[in-house]
């Protein structure tokens, strides 16, 4: 999790200034892994240039087609060993102890001050993905690292309660052979009692199957249920590339095609201008988007949204908006504004939740706009809210609260049926539901990490077997090779923009992606850019004839099980 300035910024002399991303980790534990880094701004503008500029000259990439193979490959060997932990060899201040309640064997190990003076050793039967374990007991919450070999598997912070609890780190692909566990702990009071290594079926039996996937909202229009189809369909064969553009540009999605010779799949815009602000980069948004659109390309909307009333921010630290004092039991969610206002004069309503309700009208009228051109959107609303970052995540009853406002206030009453909606709060308890949401997601930023992030894809699977799943946020790519290997195939990736990709004066910044890995990320057989995608136009006319071909196989199936039903007679009454 990282406090970040988001994509508030536009182009001077075609030219986007950096920001940082907004995101979050999601830990080998399945619960988040909050890391402290510093905010250096909120909003940043410049001057915009026109969406209908030509910023997307060509750097010379080599013709080179990457040949990736999806790692179907994997096979699985059992192994389950559990080993007490004052069975291993214990050096300097590390010592066996039995007064802590609630251990096993013989007792436990505490003392220690450094990682080696307690290890334990474990011969692998075969290379291929194991469950690592320990359990521990602190007297107060401590962060600690699980060590295989020396190197970092996982960094955790015990609750402290003084009793032992087991800390799990999933599917950690380690080669055939001896492997040394230890622990880096940073009090010499915690006390360890046993660990376990465990032969991982995760990624052997992973899979994308979905069961008859539709939309949320059964009134979607014909070319959105189109898309969600085509997302659907290559869920688990192929990665779909998207880009984070600065607002009302189009600044990072050009520099991706300056670097790889294609352009992004989808180009992520923000709706953060829309409400409450006079920057001019709020004209010339929906111009980009439309223009992606009409050159083939998908189109995706997130929300940075500052509180509708108090202090102007969105994040939770620097408004004084209370979600809580929004909440209410009146149904407004299709209520026309007028009505709503009433309620709030008549104080049936508190003025927080009016303020809402109007900052989501002006959003759905935007909306509404690309609606009226076909164009669907990939929307992902009041993310990440777990994390507690932002206003709209002071608690999980109000979020909810708030997510079916806004989904039954643009679904039923703006009649919005081109969105397709996208939940990333990032916490299983704060999932709003299958009959709110088609696609789940999760932000990472993992810094120098391109791993495929598969933990973070089962658990999001977890969450529902029914939903596709995605990153929508990251700092770094995963290479298509870990995504290959570990049978990581998100729906799409989201790259985040600003100097997650450039530097101040425009040019590409290696820190997080190198230009290397790049070109390999859009030039291979496993990804999708927007040359790839198939021609929404006819994407949506051949749909439509499957749905047709459906429903008439159907209405005949009916016609002929009624033929086969005897018709109902009625007895005579006896003489």
């Amino acid at each position: 999790m990282r406090k970040s300035r988001c994509l508030s910024l536009a182009l001077a002399l075609a030219l986007a200034i950096g920001a940082s991303g907004c995101g979050s980790n999601i830990n080998t534990n399945s619960q988040l892994a909050e890391e402290s880094s510093s905010d250096t701004s909120s909003q940043v503008t410049t001057t915009v240039t026109s969406a209908s500029e030509d910023t997307t000259k060509k750097t010379t990439v080599p013709e080179i087609m990457e040949k990736v193979v999806i790692g179907d490959y994997m096979s699985y060997t059992k192994y389950a060993v559990t080993k007490q932990a004052e069975s291993a060899k214990l050096t300097g201040t590390a010592k066996m102890a039995s007064t802590r309640e609630g251990y096993l064997g013989k007792g436990y190990v505490t003392g220690m001050t450094k990682p080696e003076q307690w290890s334990m050793e474990f011969e692998l039967p075969a290379a291929q993905y194991y469950h690592a374990a320990i359990v521990l007991a602190t007297d107060k919450p401590t962060r600690n690292a699980l060590l295989m070999d020396g190197k970092r598997l996982s960094e955790f912070t015990t609750t402290g309660n003084g009793h032992f609890e087991i800390i799990t780190v999933k599917n950690n692909y380690l080669d055939k052979g001896k492997h040394t566990m230890s622990l880096e702990t940073a009090d010499p009071k915690t006390d360890i009692d046993y660990c376990w290594m465990k032969a991982s079926e995760d990624i052997t039996n992973i899979s994308f199957a979905l069961a008859d996937p539709a939309l949320s909202n059964k009134n979607a229009d014909i070319g959105t249920q189109a898309v969600y189809d085509y997302l659907c369909t290559s869920y688990g064969k192929n990665v779909i590339l998207g880009q984070h553009d600065s607002v009302g540009t189009t600044a990072e999605s050009d520099l991706i095609y300056q670097t790889t010779g294609k352009h992004p799949a989808v180009r992520f815009g923000d709706m953060m201008l829309m409400t409450g602000s006079t920057d001019p980069a709020k004209n010339t948004e929906l111009e980009c988007a439309e223009k992606f659109a009409a050159d083939g390309g998908l189109v995706g909307y997130m929300w940075h949204w500052s509180a509708p009333m108090g202090k102007s921010s969105y994040y939770a630290s620097e408004t004084d908006f209370d979600l809580s004092k929004a909440v209410t039991a009146e149904k407004i969610a299709t209520m026309p504004i007028e009505q709503i206002r009433k309620l709030e004069q008549e104080k049936k309503i508190s003025s927080e939740c009016l303020a809402l309700v109007n900052d989501i009208d002006t959003v759905s009228e935007k909306l509404k706009q690309l609606a009226d051109k076909g164009i669907t959107v990939i929307w992902r609303p009041l993310h990440e809210a777990s994390n507690g970052y932002f206003w709209w995540g002071k608690d999980e009853k109000s979020y909810k609260w708030l997510w079916t406002l806004m989904y039954t206030r643009q679904t039923q009453y703006h009649k919005l049926n081109n969105l397709i909606w996208v939940w990333s709060a990032q916490n299983a308890g704060w999932y709003v539901g299958d009959s709110m949401c088609d696609i789940i997601s999760v932000d990472i930023y993992d810094e120098g990490s391109t791993d495929g992030n598969v933990n973070s894809l089962l658990f999001l699977q977890s969450i529902s077997k029914k939903k596709p799943v995605a990153i929508s946020e990251c700092g770094n790519l995963p290479s298509i090779q870990s995504i290959a290997d570990e049978k990581a195939m998100w729906t799409y990736i989201g790259q985040w923009g600003g100097n997650f990709l450039m530097n101040e004066d425009g040019t590409l910044s290696e820190k997080y992606n190198t230009k290397q890995q790049l070109q390999t990320m859009y030039n291979n057989n496993i990804t999708i850019t927007r040359d790839k995608l198939p021609d929404l136009k006819k994407l949506t006319e051949d749909f439509k004839k499957k749905q047709d071909e459906k429903q008439k196989a159907k209405a005949k199936t009916t016609t002929a099980a009624d033929k086969k039903t005897p018709a109902a007679t009625t007895a005579k009454p006896n003489a």
